[in-house]
């Protein structure tokens, strides 16, 4: 099945379930959940924690030919050190035999790496962070991940194009943040489902940059924490090519 096929696939019912009465204003709202077993491939420098842009992916094995980007290219790339991969709806693991693949990364410096991903039954998502030394560098430090410390606070992500008044989005992708206006790497946040996400991590009166990445595009939105809840919008425009 190629990108035009799940996508496709994914418009068509959701058109079914929006065309209510005749003379409403159809909506087109696509989930991008179409494909269930992913992993998010996040490479780093690791010495800064930084991304490494000038990386490159490819995914070998046995079961290469059923993995696809997030949004169902056959084109896998990393965007800002980052992408998201997944299986083919039609193949699923079963509980005695998980499905691997082989995910390589190279990059001009670095030492390359190969890592193994096992897509496992009742494991739908998972994060892969893969961190890459410079030819000839001492072991990197060891960077322990942050805590959630906050109260809670629940976030809505919707995404729209400029141009299609009438195409929505609710993404359900993986999600990196940062404060806004720091050097520091973005750090993963957690998975949408469906464009929602509830989180500990974020400190009340900070800005926040919020990315995600999808169908060879990173996206931003930027919001000050002073809530419990947002609904936040994504300009995603290269999502509606096609449409």
């Amino acid at each position: 099945m190629n990108s035009l096929k799940i996508t496709v696939f994914a418009l068509c019912l959701l058109l079914i379930a929006s065309c209510k009465k005749p003379n409403e204003n159809i909506k087109l709202v696509v989930d991008t959940n179409i494909i269930q077993y992913t992993a998010m491939v996040n490479v780093r420098d690791a010495n800064t924690g930084l991304s490494v842009n000038t990386a490159n992916i490819q995914i070998t094995g046995t079961n290469a030919d059923k993995i696809y980007e997030l949004s169902g290219k056959k084109d896998i790339k990393l965007v800002n050190g980052m992408v998201t991969i997944g299986l083919h709806p039609d193949l699923e693991p079963t509980s005695d035999k998980p499905i691997a693949v082989n995910v390589e990364i190279s990059a001009p410096g670095y030492v390359s790496q190969s890592k193994v991903v096992s897509f496992i039954v009742g494991r739908a998502q998972q994060v892969l962070n893969i961190n890459l030394s410079k030819v000839g560098a001492p072991p990197a430090p060891v960077i322990p991940e942050p805590e959630p410390i906050y109260k809670e606070v629940s976030m809505s992500f919707t995404g729209v194009c400029p141009n299609r008044t009438d195409f929505q989005i609710r993404p359900s992708v993986y999600i990196y943040f940062k404060k806004t206006g720091t050097e520091a790497p973005f750090q993963y946040l957690g998975y949408l489902d469906k464009g929602n996400l509830t989180t500990k991590f974020l400190e009340l009166n900070a800005t926040y940059d919020f990315q995600i990445v999808f169908g060879g595009s990173a996206y931003t939105v930027t919001q000050k924490i002073e809530e419990s809840s947002y609904d936040l919008t994504v300009q995603m425009p290269g999502a509606c090519d096609g449409f």
